[in-house]
């Protein structure tokens, strides 16, 4: 992508310079003539880097850098100073400043020095998409990989509760154990999603659907409550296997389950539209919060809730089910109400169906 230099300068001589300097290089030039128009600009559009000055009327160069700074302290700001301007070199450091030159300006040096904060605020911005993914791998690791385990212990204590043997289990424990072990390779996936994307391929929907019920069963049969699949056609859709069962139908699942009162039904439907297939999971518990809406996928403000019988959560899992639909080139819409939930999953339908 082409980086974007805000050019600003009361002075449209100054500005013409610094872009004659810059032209040349590949860059987009756009400018500002005032501070207080560099803000407004960069709200509609954030640019890589800013060229400042220091002396301008109603807004010098180190108010406007703080403002800039205060919502988008990543875009590096060279501040553009007169030789006899020096001792504001500090002060413009202070208020956030990245870099100075001097005026009048050399061309190698000033293309040197953007292409130097251009190439730093590019490995930053990697570094930080970098340590967001860890995050989120973390995050799977944390939650998906609990339910498996988490279903072992349920399933351990069923068979204390119920005085049955734990080998009349052994088909679930291999299951749960098995998922577990999947939900680790989807990691390893994870990591590598940078270089390559996520493989997609045409997988049964019906059948993910039924395996991660069966993953989920202990809950259901603790909460009694029911399951009820309306899938009238075989469905396949464009999605990762494992991804789909763990972090996608597992994750909404758990929520319908965790918030469902005892005794009632979750009910999950699909249907075809044109080049769509949709799948939808209503159960009929608490409802979500109107305020919580708009922050169901942002990691950093979604919160945890405790479910009608106490169970715990981490505020992790529609987050990650978002970025696997978008993975899949689907999508997710969630509508709630004091009746229930419904999570909407909207899914490319594979070329074949068989």
């Amino acid at each position: 992508m082409t980086p974007t230099i805000l050019i600003v300068d009361d002075i449209a001589q100054n500005i013409q310079i610094a872009a004659q300097q810059l032209k040349d290089q590949g860059y987009r030039i756009i400018f500002a003539t005032s501070g207080k128009k560099a803000v407004a600009m960069i709200r509609q559009r954030p640019v890589d880097l800013i060229l400042l000055d220091i002396m301008m009327p109603d807004m010098d160069g180190f108010e406007t850098c703080r403002f800039i700074k205060a919502d988008y302290p990543g875009i590096p700001v060279i501040f553009l100073t007169a030789k006899n301007e020096i001792a504001d070199v500090v002060k413009g450091f202070e208020a956030g400043g990245s870099d100075y030159i001097t005026k009048p300006f050399y061309g190698k040096e000033l293309q040197s020095r953007v292409r130097t904060h251009l190439d730093l605020k590019k490995q930053k911005d990697r570094l930080a998409k970098n340590r967001k993914q860890l995050q989120d791998l973390l995050h799977i690791l944390s939650h998906d990989l609990r339910n498996s385990l988490s279903g072992i212990v349920m399933t351990m204590d069923l068979a204390d509760a119920e005085g049955r043997s734990i080998e009349e289990f052994r088909s679930r424990l291999d299951e749960l154990s098995r998922n577990g072990l999947d939900v680790l390779d989807l990691v390893r996936t994870m990591l590598s999603l940078d270089e390559k994307p996520l493989h997609c391929e045409a997988v049964s929907l019906n059948s993910c659907v039924k395996q991660s019920l069966r993953l989920l069963e202990p809950g259901f049969l603790k909460k009694n409550i029911s399951s009820t699949i309306d899938l009238p056609g075989d469905y396949f859709v464009m999605a990762e296997e494992t991804s789909l069962i763990n972090s996608v139908l597992l994750n909404i699942l758990t929520n319908a389950l965790k918030f469902s009162y005892l005794d009632s039904e979750i009910l999950i439907s699909g249907r075809r539209t044109d080049e769509r297939i949709i799948l939808e999971i209503n159960d009929s518990g608490t409802g979500i919060d109107e305020d919580m809406l708009p922050y169901l996928f942002d990691i950093q403000k979604g919160k945890s809730l405790r479910g009608t019988e106490g169970e715990k959560g981490t505020g992790f899992g529609l987050p990650l089910v978002e970025k696997f639909m978008k993975a899949y080139g689907g999508a997710i819409g969630i509508g709630s109400g004091s009746s229930g939930t419904t999570v909407k999953l909207s899914f490319t339908a594979a070329i074949k169906e068989y």
